[in-house]
């Protein structure tokens, strides 16, 4: 596989197009598929492309929309087989190696992706598909700034990629500027409705602005389309969790917890977040027993510190009376010290 991806990288760089056009008649019908994909419609895609295999064998471009359907469908080795197909016929198409790129993100296959989307925007600076991934790239790289700079002018140039917009919103995000994600998280699901990840960012985002009544719709709506497949979100029961905790609605807040523990069992704050609430519903030994669970796992960067763990285990030991574990947990308490805040790090997105 190594020998095949370093003699089409050297393709692309040696070989002019030597292909007619192969496609002709069927441009316009070429053009809604990929408006389809670009919002996510991948059903719609596939039914326009069914009946232009036939008629049209030789088209590379319907190659590469049949590769683009198969990746959004999660069938990774044959949609790695026709990205790949596709840049044998066409080794220049800064596009089609963007997309490739896309993929190979999603496929946690960072540095191919690094390279595919370094080559299609030297080829094409002003190709929005490989600005969106080459940006998306560097946000990885914690070139925050310039991968900022590069989505948001493919956003500019094509404002219908539902994909490129909430890679933009998710910088905004994380740079703490709601506003802005916001704008573009609602562009995201105005264009894809099924986009389950982005209500639940959209939802989070509104939160900060006071939108509270906006915030609940967005995660009623993410959890609606919350299905399984490429956009399945495991941490919406989560966050509506504690949405819903927040406006004291305790015992829905609970249900959607209960979803969150079994749907990301290894993540510390979901028991956390469940402990405390036991712990208002009055269910101590369930919030011991949530508690102590989120102490024997792992810390996540940003996530709950030891810390929270023993001063909330405290009030529960209190509360149940154990005075000698509470004590023990309110010394844990004083003595830890809390963890020095180091430069920004941020893993791959999943």
């Amino acid at each position: 596989m190594k020998a095949i991806w370093f003699y089409l990288l050297w393709m692309a760089v040696a070989l002019p197009a030597a292909f007619a056009d192969t496609c002709s008649g069927a441009e316009s019908q070429i053009k809604t598929i990929s408006r389809d994909l670009a919002r996510n419609a991948v059903t719609a895609a596939e039914s326009l492309l069914a009946p232009l295999q036939g008629a049209y064998p030789d088209c590379a471009q319907l190659l590469l929309a049949r590769a683009r359907i198969k990746a959004a469908q999660g069938s990774a080795a044959e949609a790695q087989d026709l990205f790949l197909r596709y840049l044998e016929q066409v080794p220049d198409d800064s596009t089609g190696m963007a997309y490739f790129a896309r993929f190979l993100i999603d496929q946690a296959e960072y540095q191919r992706a690094d390279d595919l989307s370094a080559g299609a925007l030297d080829r094409s600076p002003s190709d929005p598909a490989a600005l969106a991934v080459r940006g998306q790239i560097l946000d990885m790289k914690r070139q925050s700034q310039l991968g900022l700079e590069l989505l948001k002018r493919s956003c500019e140039l094509d404002p219908d990629d539902a994909d490129a917009q909430f890679q933009l919103g998710a910088l905004y995000d994380r740079a703490k500027r709601p506003a802005e994600a916001v704008k573009h998280f609602q562009k995201a699901v105005d264009l894809d409705p099924g986009y389950a990840p982005a209500w639940d960012y959209l939802a989070l985002n509104l939160e900060p602005l006071g939108e509270m009544d906006r915030a609940d719709a967005a995660y009623k709506k993410g959890l609606a389309v919350n299905q399984d497949g490429p956009q399945f979100d495991a941490f919406l029961d989560y966050n509506y969790g504690r949405f819903l905790a927040k406006r004291n609605q305790l015992v829905e807040s609970k249900r959607h917890l209960d979803r969150a523990v079994e749907l990301v069992p290894d993540f510390r704050a979901t028991w956390y977040d469940r402990a405390k609430l036991n712990l208002r519903l009055g269910n101590y030994p369930e919030a011991r027993t949530d508690a102590e669970k989120a102490a024997s796992l792992t810390a996540q960067i940003g996530g709950i510190i030891d810390l929270q763990i023993y001063a909330l285990l405290e009030q529960i030991y209190r509360r149940l009376g154990e005075t000698e574990l509470a004590e023990k947990y309110a010394v844990l308490t004083r003595e830890t010290p809390p963890p020095v805040r180091k430069g920004y790090e941020q893993a791959p997105p999943q």
